[in-house]
């Protein structure tokens, strides 16, 4: 009997097929093909092959690169969650055995040994003193690059790839695609990789056929084996290498995404969000009359921070069921962070608890009522599966539809050595890794168990685009890293290929909301001309005001069906309406009725006429949310007033 498949929604299982020394592995959207290599020939996302060439394996002996053969495939096992496969082959005087992983989301483990041949019998010494990886890539599937931890290429670390290309150290992820697709690659630790003083780990650069992805491995004999001989009994073991390669998108896009009219509040213990104003409306009716369906609790709605335990059970209890029976959903929050008020923190924090390289607790958000104080964890340790435990309880004991999580997905530096982080380097100082493949399981066993009691999960990554992780999450929250740049120079800091690279989620297979900390610099209609063109839409903070303001745009995206539409995005050719105005740009959604729906914001501060050029014979509604005046349209024109950082929606009708 067979065992029912544990692949969730919407993922399919995976598919395997071994012939001799040729494996081809099919997951939802993707396709990954090895024939007598140790990485894979070709790579197929989003619809098309995203390699150029073969990517490669490359061993110096001597400074002198040998070709890689004796290739053998052991087929290990497949089911429809993950399938692993062996792949061996020999080069110089060294075997590399890799063990490959395929996961259901197009994850793949890459588990690299490198191993001395041969030498303890005297044969030859270990040469080896190159090593490094390419992945050649064509040049519409390079256009655009993204790595975390950021250090501000330009402001930040995502955007165009500079026409010379990119260069870096060591980053645990680093992606590279186009607006729809792309390849990542993830690894934990630097441990292994020997570079000459000033050499990049990563680079990007351009050839005759695009660009070629390369990782620097090493660059001089590994230190393990350095001033010693291979015996028989004093081996030289293997050096070892785990790196996670994954192309993107991870999963189809929701289609139901404007169902998901958000409004991100505190909670606090009083009546603000049932008692009367002085018109008879309630906070939550106030919520209700501007759309909104789904309602973040930010973190003080749990007495201990990121806890899961209300404050007042009943009262809390009693706002959910307020807001369903609104037909609002609840959001609470859960995050990074694990407090001194906590029942077992005498006994966990040092387990838990995130350490940086000197063993101190980072991080430390303070709170009042009651006092606590709360460091950052790491779910590397035991912490990961107490969240979950407690994610169970508040979901089922609350009534909750879902859970905001913030930070949730990120994988910290951390130095732990405790619950088995960070490493002790050449130097003798202790060195942090970063725990991805734990931040991973836990991600994708909350995400089951989240979905697997009818919820979803919303999180905030602040930067971090790891696609091994956010694939296991409904949608994310980004924008706080930009904030004070937006305020300080909006124009000045504005970088829209940035915006799409690690803002828009088409990329990535995962839709986002933009952040938006709005004031008298950043007011909230000026957040939405940025991320209107890029269909995303600002969240609303609590209280009255801000749902108002984003209601009509809610209200127009889903009248006209703006899920299932196909976008034309204001950067392709083929978006059927062009502006003819400097520093105006449109974005398009396209019926099959032929009706077209146009997001158009101005970043030109010097005029207030605005003209887009027409597709023949369409005729433009009015405005919504209506600031900006049809002035009039004529021979496929159409002009409008419109005020800069003002953005409209315009439905063109045949």
């Amino acid at each position: 009997m067979s065992t029912p498949s544990k692949v969730p929604s919407p993922w399919t299982p995976v598919e395997l097929e071994i012939r001799d020394c040729r494996v081809k592995a099919k997951v939802w959207g993707r396709e990954y093909v090895w024939d007598r290599s140790l990485l894979p020939i070709s790579i197929t996302a989003a619809g098309r092959e995203i390699l150029s060439a073969p990517a490669a394996l490359h061993a110096l002996f001597h400074g002198e690169e040998e070709d890689f053969g004796e290739f053998s495939v052991l087929p290990i096992s497949a089911e429809p969650e993950k399938a692993v496969f062996t792949v061996c082959a020999s080069a110089g005087n060294i075997l590399v055995n890799i063990r490959w992983t395929v996961e259901y989301d197009g994850f793949l483990e890459m588990a690299l040994s490198v191993i001395p041949y041969w030498s303890f019998w005297g044969v030859s010494p270990v040469a080896l003193d190159g090593l490094s990886m390419t992945f050649p890539l064509t040049e519409e599937s390079s256009t655009l690059f993204h790595y975390w931890p950021t250090e501000h290429y330009d402001g930040l670390a995502s955007g165009a790839v500079p026409e010379d290309g990119v260069q870096c150290p060591f980053k645990p992820w680093f992606w590279t695609g186009w607006e729809f697709g792309g390849l990542g690659i993830a690894a934990e630790t630097d441990e292994r990789v020997e570079l000459n003083e000033g050499s990049p780990c990563i680079s990007l650069i351009p050839d005759e056929k695009g660009r070629v992805l390369r990782w620097n491995l090493l660059e001089k004999r590994p230190r393990e084996w350095e001033g010693r001989e291979d015996t028989w009994g004093d081996a030289l073991g293997p050096v070892d290498y785990v790196f996670g390669i994954q192309a993107t998108p991870v999963k189809e896009l929701r289609r139901d995404r404007m169902d998901f009219r958000i409004v991100h509040d505190t909670y606090t213990c009083d009546d603000r969000f049932l008692a009367p104003d002085e018109n008879g409306e309630t906070l939550l009716d106030y919520y209700k009359k501007c759309g909104v369906n789904w309602l973040i609790f930010h973190e003080s709605w749990s007495a201990m921070q990121n806890y899961g335990q209300a404050v007042e059970e009943e009262r809390f209890q009693t706002c959910v069921r307020e807001c369903h029976r609104r037909g609002i959903k609840v959001m609470a929050y859960f995050g990074y962070e694990y407090p001194t008020n906590a029942p077992e923190w005498h006994e966990k924090k040092d387990d838990y608890l995130l350490k940086n390289v000197f063993g101190h607790f980072t991080g430390g958000w303070q709170r009042h009522n009651p006092c606590q104080r709360a460091y950052m964890v790491c779910y590397a340790g035991g912490y990961a599966a107490g969240m979950r435990e407690r994610v169970r309880y508040a979901m089922e004991h609350y009534d909750l539809d879902g859970i905001y999580t913030d930070g949730t997905y990120v994988p910290w530096a951390c130095a732990n050595a405790e619950h088995g982080c960070g490493y002790v380097g050449p130097d003798g100082r202790r060195h942090p890794t970063y725990p991805i493949f734990a931040v991973r399981r836990h991600v994708r066993e909350l995400y089951e168990l989240v979905h697997g009691m009818g919820g979803v999960i919303d999180t905030h990554q602040s930067s971090c685009l790891l696609a091994p992780t956010l694939a296991f999450a409904d949608s994310f929250f980004n924008g706080e890293s930009i904030q004070e740049k937006l305020k300080e120079s909006f124009l000045g800091f504005l970088n829209l290929p940035a915006f799409r690279t690690e803002y828009m989620g088409k990329n990535l297979g995962a839709f986002p909301q933009m952040l938006a900390y709005v004031d008298e610099r950043m007011p909230l209609e000026k957040a939405a001309s940025l991320s209107l063109i890029h269909d995303v839409l600002p969240r609303p903070s609590g209280g009255r005001g801000a749902a108002e303001i984003i209601a009509p745009y809610w209200e127009e995206l889903c009248r006209f069906g703006s899920g299932e539409a196909v976008w034309h995005p204001y950067w392709e050719e083929d978006c059927p309406v062009k502006p003819e105005t400097e520093h105006v740009y449109c974005s398009v959604y396209e019926r099959n009725d032929g009706r077209l729906l146009a997001a158009v914001s101005s970043f030109n501060e010097e005029t207030d006429e605005v003209v887009l050029r027409l597709p023949g014979g369409m005729k433009a509604g009015k405005p919504v949310p209506g600031v900006a005046q049809i002035k009039d349209s004529e021979g496929g024109l159409l002009r409008l007033s419109m005020k800069a950082f003002r953005p409209e929606l315009i439905e063109l009708i045949p």
